[in-house]
């Protein structure tokens, strides 16, 4: 039986959450996830406002006045967004997590909420980072060419996403491997990267025989309430 979350501990918790995804049905799991979810909900206007809100109105600035369209004009800036982002971000998030990691944080709120509001603060300066980063390596050729090869990857971003949502539930909850708490942040990165390097190539297989993936085909196909032309035409 899972705690009141009004009531049980940060450790309580996430002992339940443990139980819940590592050993029960797939049911069982996704009625703690709604159940997650919608406590979360609470907290949604105050984290669109944090942290949605600032990234929007960075990427509409952006657009709009036409430096990411132009962004080999303008290399100063995303240089200062790569260093003071990346700088600043990881020296905010290594903050945070520092403090969420003292025994002192279970019994005192107001510790998490200042490791919480440090964590999220540096997620927007590091999310500045690394978009600086990446239009400077696309402003040169060699990496240009090396990053287009992620390109089929993006493509098909839907399809990508929940393959590798089904590949991780499969490893980690309880209908299948079980292993929710039982793999460490170093071998959880490892698992990612390991299907991120073998969905580049398959990406790119698909889509010399496919024009779309096969959810982006099919959301293409609900939007334009017609089936859309799947295969790619051969001359």
């Amino acid at each position: 039986t899972l705690s009141s979350g009004a009531t049980a501990s940060p450790a309580q918790e996430a002992l339940d959450e443990i139980t819940a995804l590592s050993q029960g049905s797939y049911w069982q799991a996704t009625i703690f996830r709604i159940e997650a979810g919608l406590t979360w909900l609470l907290f949604t206007p105050l984290f669109a406002l944090t942290m949605l809100l600032p990234i929007f109105l960075l990427g509409y600035w952006l657009v709009i006045t036409d430096t990411i369209k132009n962004h080999a004009q303008h290399p100063k800036l995303f240089n200062y967004m790569a260093r003071i982002g990346l700088g600043v971000g990881l020296l905010i998030t290594v903050a945070g997590l520092i403090i969420m990691g003292h025994p002192a944080v279970e019994h005192i709120m107001p510790l998490q909420g200042v490791a919480g509001v440090l964590f999220n603060t540096g997620q927007f300066f590091m999310a500045a980072g690394y978009l600086g980063v990446l239009v400077r390596l696309l402003d040169s050729a060699k990496w240009h060419r090396r990053l287009a090869k992620l390109a089929p990857m993006g493509r098909m971003a839907l399809t990508n996403y929940i393959l590798h949502s089904v590949i991780l539930s499969s490893i980690f909850y309880g209908y299948a491997g079980g292993l929710y708490g039982d793999i460490s942040r170093a071998p959880q990165m490892l698992i990612v990267l390991a299907i991120v390097v073998v969905q580049i190539p398959l990406s790119t297989w698909w889509l010399s025989h496919y024009q779309f993936g096969p959810l982006e085909w099919f959301w293409r196909s609900l939007t334009y309430k017609k089936w859309q032309r799947f295969k790619v035409s051969v001359n």
